[in-house]
């Protein structure tokens, strides 16, 4: 079988979600088939030359621009969201349509709808590729999201504007692409409301169980940090280290003085780092590894208020034997429950409360940690993840084929 793994990003190194995701995924795939990887370099134009996995080719193409006013206008005025244009380039096109003629793929896999523009390219291809669509999350939704927290009116109208848009472009995806892969089963719901009709499969966010196993000290009473782990850089993390700095922290650490609260992850925006100046708040910026700061950790906290999809960061505490406080949509898209996997509450009271408990009953914070532990190892690890989704693509080969020895065979009785 030969797969084209077509992306946004360059995956490595795998420091985001949507990297991690998409270079898991791709490795994964290259267990059983032959894959190619194309994608735009990362915002810094980094080119990696780490292998991902046995992954055949690997085409990177730098990235032009940003989100310029011109694009940002053409956004709001035209019918493509601005989240497209902004991933559309004559390079690409060219790249795309010279691969195409000189490979055949039986899958093209799409990493996002940012990427639709392209997809009369693929269609056009001969055998045309089967297409599958992997939603990392929910566009539209994210957006609306993201509206109601808008920090002035401008941005709240512009993203309910391109939510909209974004809405027609997912219908319209329901109808061209062959199947269709989510992160959880709320967004597997979500897309068959689209299309009842659609080949729609959960194909979980998973973590390297394996890398994450704690051989440091695992006594609570030693451990005196609390971690928040993410792109410093994207919305929903801005927004939820800001909820939590200032509303939920001041309790914490004025019930527990000598705890820090340590904010690990690449690119942090100028409110993130302005969180430095609090009594007890770090914040690293980019870091080669975040394993040593999960085993430092009394917990690690993802007070999400906005966002879609579902958290890796929840995936690698989980591995790390961190107990994790969330918020409920923090948590949503993964099979955690609360009081047993994992602690959920929304209010900044309730949070702190969370916080405190763990660090003061041992007996629920080793029973919790152990059987998300479990439930990480079972169900999100990347291998199982990784065996589930190459079923899938080998059964929807098979289908094609079958279907296309029956039309064949009827052509043949006529």
């Amino acid at each position: 079988m030969r797969t084209l793994f077509f992306a946004p990003r360059e995956c490595r190194p795998p420091n985001t979600g949507g990297k991690l995701r998409n270079f898991h995924l791709c490795r994964e795939l290259s267990k059983e088939a032959s894959v190619t990887y194309l994608s735009f370099a990362d915002a810094q134009g980094h080119v990696s030359n780490d292998a991902i996995g046995n992954t055949e080719r690997i085409i990177t193409l730098p990235k032009s621009g940003g989100y310029s006013p011109l694009k940002l206008a053409r956004g709001l005025l035209g019918s493509t969201p601005f989240t497209v244009l902004n991933y559309t380039t004559d390079e690409m096109k060219e790249q795309l349509a010279q691969l195409l003629r000189e490979q055949t793929f039986d899958i093209v896999q799409i990493e996002s709808l940012i990427l639709m523009e392209y997809l009369s390219i693929i269609q056009a291809a001969r055998p045309r590729p089967l297409l599958v669509a992997d939603w990392h999350n929910v566009d539209s939704e994210v957006l609306e999201r993201y509206a109601e927290h808008a920090p002035n009116p401008a941005q709240k109208l512009y993203a309910k504007a391109t939510a909209r848009r974004l809405v027609a472009l997912e219908k319209e995806a329901m109808k061209v692409f062959d199947a269709h892969l989510t992160v959880s089963d709320r967004d597997r719901d979500h897309l068959l409301t689209l299309r009842r009709d659609a080949s729609v499969f959960t194909i979980d966010n998973g973590t390297d169980t394996s890398s994450f196993t704690q051989t440091a000290e695992t006594d609570a009473s030693k451990k005196h940090r609390i971690v928040f782990v993410g792109s410093m850089d994207y919305h929903a993390n801005i927004d939820a280290t800001q909820f939590f700095a200032r509303e939920v922290w001041p309790q914490v650490h004025g019930e527990q003085p000598d705890w820090v609260l340590t904010i690990v992850g690449r690119n942090p925006a100028p409110a993130v780092k302005a969180l430095a100046e609090i009594k007890g708040i770090e914040v690293t910026g980019t870091v080669d590894d975040v394993r040593p700061y999960y085993r430092e950790a009394l917990a690690s906290v993802v007070p999400l208020r906005v966002g879609g999809g579902s958290r890796l960061k929840i995936l690698e505490a989980m591995a790390a034997r961190v107990p994790v406080v969330s918020t409920k949509l923090g948590a949503e898209g993964l099979e955690v429950k609360d009081g047993e996997t994992i602690l959920i509450h929304d209010t900044p009271d309730d949070l702190a409360g969370a916080l405190i408990r763990v660090a003061h009953d041992e007996k629920m914070r080793q029973r919790i940690v152990e059987a998300a532990y479990s439930l990480a190892v079972d169900r999100y690890d990347w291998t199982a993840v990784g065996t589930k989704l190459r079923g899938i693509h080998q059964q929807l080969v098979a289908k094609r084929h079958a279907s296309t020895v029956g039309l064949s065979q009827s052509e043949g009785r006529l």
